[in-house]
C-alpha cells in the first residue's frame, strides 16, 4: 500500500482520543488547529522534527529499534541516498533541507532479525512490544503487507549523516606511502605500482568475507569502535603529530610515518577500515563496501530493558525492614501535606515576586523554603508542580493563586499528594523555581526535540528495583559526596543507567549524573523512595509513568490508593473512575485536542 494511503488508514483506525494524543506530540505552533485539515495532520505526522513530545517518550529500546529499521532500509539501498522530494524545514538556529525520499518499507521479520530477535523467546516478545509502541505513536505504520513504513525524515534523524565514499574513492585520496603501508598490513607486496596495489586492496575490501575476517582478527576495543563507525557513520577527525592540526599539505592524504599516536586508529587506517572523505578536510570514515559488510554480518544492538540491579536486602539496610520503609514514606507524605497547606497560605498572604528573567526572587525563595519546613527542594517542587497543575499562575510579575486554587484546596488530601508527585514526574528538572516558557525543539545529531525528562526516567526506573531490595544509597548523601569529588556508588550508577535507558537523550545533556541524583533526593521528599527502597507509592507512580503514552487526569485511580495505604487511611468507599481527578492545563489542552480530532476525523471515520 502507498505510504500516504497506509498512514491515513492507520490514523483513521484510531479513536479520537488516540488521535488527540498524537496531536499533542506536535511542538507548539506547528499546527494551527482552527484552520487545520486532515491533510495537514497527515502531512506533518511523518516528520519527527515537528514532534518534540513524541521524541521525549522514546526509551533506549525504541531508539535502537528505529535505528535498526533505518539501517535495514539503508543496507537495502547499499547506503546510497534515495532521492525524492526536497523540503526546507525550519529548526532552531536556522533551516535544514530534508530529502523526503522513501527509505522503507521494512519487513517485520527482517526487522526482528536485524536486532537478533527473530527466534521465539523473550527477546522476540520484547522486540514486538517495542515495535507495537512505535506503531501506536506513528513513528512506524503498517504497509498492509507485513511491513512498516518509516518517517519522512527517518534518515535525517536516525540514519547516516552522509553517503560514505566507496573504497575506490577513498584509495584515490591516499598518497603512495599510505597505499604501500596499507598493502603491507594486508599481506601484499608493497613494492609494486600504485594502480596494481589499489586494485588488489580494492578486491580485498570489497569482499565481505575478507572484511569480516579482518574484523574478527581485531582486538575487542577496536571491534567496538569499528562497529560504531560502521553503524552510525561517525567520522574521525585526523590530527597530525607535528602539531599543525592536520593542515592540508598537498593534494593527497598523507599518513604520518610514526602513526597518529593512537594504536587503535592506526590499525584501522592501515587495513582500510577507515579512509579519508577527502584530503582537504582530513576526516576519516568507514568506506561504503566495508560498512555494508560489517552491518550485514552483525545485529544492531537492542536492549529491551534496563540492566539488572545488584541490590542490598532491605533487612540489612534497616532493622525494621519493610516496616521502616512504610514509616519513612508516611512521614514524607505527612510532611508534604503540611507543606502544601502552609505554602498555599504563604502565597495567598503575600504573592511571591518574579525577577525580570521570570524566576522567583531570592528572598521569596527563602520565605517559601521556611514555609516548607526548611526543605528548599520541597518548596521548589511545589511551586513547579503548582504551575503545571494550574493552581498557581503569574500575574503582574507575581506568582498568585489561580481560580483553580479553590478547587485544589477542596480536593481530598490523598488526591493532592498524588497529583503533586505525578506533576513532578512530568516536568523538566530545571530547578528554576518557576517553569520557563517552553523552549523550541532542538534537532539533528541525535539531540532532537528538546530536553529529556530526568525525573520521568527515574520514576519509570523505580519499578525495576525488586521488592525487598535497596540500592543502598540516599540522595542527600550522594549529592554531598559528589560535591566532594567522590566516585558514584554502585547503586547510584545503576540509577543513572536506568534513568538514561528510559530517557536516552539525557546522555547528551550536561551534568546527567548530578541531575539524576537531585531527582532521587526529590523523590525521597515526595515519599517515593526511602533508604534506597521504592515505596508502595513509588511503585504506583512508576506504573503510571510507564503508561504515559496517553494523557491522564492527575490524581486519578492508581496512585491515590497507594497514598491512602501509605497514610494508613481506610480504602475509599466510592471507586474513583478513570480520568476523575485534578485537571491541569495539559489535561484541559488534551480535551480541546479531542474536540479537534472529532471535528477533523469524527463521524466520517466511522
Amino acid at each position: 500500500m502507498d505510504r500516504r494511503a497506509a498512514l491515513e488508514s492507520h490514523v483513521r483506525s484510531m479513536p479520537p482520543e488516540r488521535v488527540a494524543d498524537l496531536l499533542a506530540t506536535f511542538s507548539e505552533g506547528v499546527v494551527r488547529y482552527p484552520r487545520a485539515t486532515p491533510e495537514t495532520v497527515l502531512y506533518l505526522l511523518p516528520l519527527l522534527v515537528y514532534r518534540r513530545r513524541a521524541f521525549e517518550r522514546l526509551t533506549l529500546a525504541h531508539h535502537q529499534m528505529i535505528y535498526a529499521a533505518v539501517g535495514l532500509a539503508e543496507d537495502r539501498n547499499d547506503l546510497l541516498a534515495v532521492h525524492g522530494e526536497y523540503e526546507v524545514v525550519r529548526v532552531p538556529g536556522g533551516r535544514v533541507v530534508l530529502n523526503r525520499g522513501e527509505l522503507g518499507p521494512v519487513d517485520h521479520e527482517e526487522l526482528l532479525a536485524k536486532v537478533d530477535a527473530e527466534r521465539p523467546g523473550l527477546a522476540r516478545v520484547r522486540a514486538e512490544e517495542t515495535i507495537a509502541e512505535l506503531v501506536d505513536l506513528v513513528l512506524l505504520w503498517p504497509d498492509g503487507q507485513g511491513g512498516y513504513h518509516l518517517l519522512d525524515d527517518a534518515r535525517y534523524q536516525f540514519g547516516l549523516p552522509q553517503d560514505p565514499p566507496s573504497v575506490e574513492a577513498g584509495l584515490g585520496e591516499l598518497d603512495l606511502p599510505g597505499i604501500r603501508r596499507m598493502a603491507l598490513a594486508l599481506g601484499m607486496d608493497p613494492t609494486r605500482e600504485r594502480r596494481t596495489l589499489t586494485d588488489d586492496i580494492e578486491r580485498v575490501l570489497t569482499s565481505p568475507e575478507r572484511v569480516r575476517s579482518l574484523v574478527r582478527g581485531a582486538q575487542p576495543d577496536i571491534v567496538h569502535l569499528i562497529l560504531g563507525h560502521a553503524f552510525l557513520g561517525t567520522e574521525v577527525d585526523f590530527f597530525d603529530q607535528d602539531g599543525d592540526g592536520g593542515a592540508y599539505r598537498g593534494r593527497l592524504f598523507d599518513f604520518p610515518v610514526d602513526g597518529t599516536g593512537d594504536p587503535d586508529l592506526d590499525w584501522m587506517i592501515e587495513r582500510g577500515l577507515l579512509m579519508p572523505v577527502d584530503a582537504l578536510s582530513r576526516r576519516l570514515v568507514v568506506p561504503r563496501e566495508v560498512a555494508l559488510a560489517i552491518r550485514r554480518s552483525h545485529p544492531w544492538p537492542f536492549s529491551p530493558a534496563p540492566q539488572p540491579v545488584v541490590g542490598v536486602p532491605v533487612d540489612r539496610m534497616m532493622s525494621g525492614g519493610g516496616a521502616d520503609v512504610a514509616e519513612g514514606a508516611r512521614r514524607a507524605l505527612t510532611g508534604l501535606a503540611g507543606a502544601d497547606t502552609r505554602l498555599l497560605a504563604a502565597v495567598a498572604e503575600r504573592p511571591p515576586r518574579l525577577r525580570k528573567d521570570g524566576q522567583l526572587m531570592k528572598r521569596e525563595r527563602r520565605r517559601l523554603t521556611k514555609a516548607a519546613g526548611g526543605e528548599e527542594d520541597l518548596a521548589r517542587i511545589w511551586v513547579e508542580a503548582g504551575a503545571v497543575l494550574g493552581f498557581l499562575t503569574a500575574e503582574d510579575s507575581r506568582v498568585v493563586l489561580s481560580e483553580q486554587a479553590v478547587a485544589w484546596q477542596d480536593t481530598d488530601t490523598e488526591v493532592r499528594l498524588a497529583s503533586l508527585a505525578e506533576a513532578w514526574a512530568g516536568t523538566e528538572d530545571t530547578a528554576l523555581w518557576w517553569p520557563a516558557p517552553e523552549s523550541p525543539p532542538a534537532s539533528r545529531d541525535r539531540e532532537q526535540a528538546g530536553q529529556a525528562r530526568v525525573r520521568w526516567g527515574l520514576a519509570c526506573a523505580l519499578n525495576d528495583l525488586p521488592w525487598g531490595t535497596s540500592t543502598g544509597v540516599a540522595g542527600e548523601r550522594l549529592l554531598a559526596e559528589r560535591s566532594e569529588g567522590r566516585d558514584l556508588r554502585t547503586g547510584a550508577r545503576w540509577l543513572v543507567a536506568a534513568a538514561t535507558w528510559y530517557q536516552p537523550s539525557t546522555e547528551t545533556e550536561p551534568d546527567t549524573e548530578g541531575r539524576v541524583l537531585r531527582a532521587l533526593r526529590e523523590a525521597e521528599l515526595l515519599g517515593l523512595v526511602f533508604g534506597g527502597v521504592t515505596t508502595e507509592f513509588g511503585r504506583a507512580l512508576s506504573a503510571r509513568c510507564r503508561q504515559a503514552w496517553d494523557v491522564w487526569a492527575r490524581g486519578a485511580s492508581g496512585t491515590v490508593p497507594a497514598v491512602r495505604s501509605t497514610l494508613g487511611l481506610a480504602p475509599s468507599g466510592d471507586e474513583r473512575e478513570e480520568g476523575v481527578g485534578v485537571v491541569g492545563p495539559e489535561e484541559a489542552r488534551h480535551r480541546e485536542l479531542c474536540e479537534v480530532a472529532r471535528r477533523l476525523f469524527g463521524e466520517e471515520w466511522a
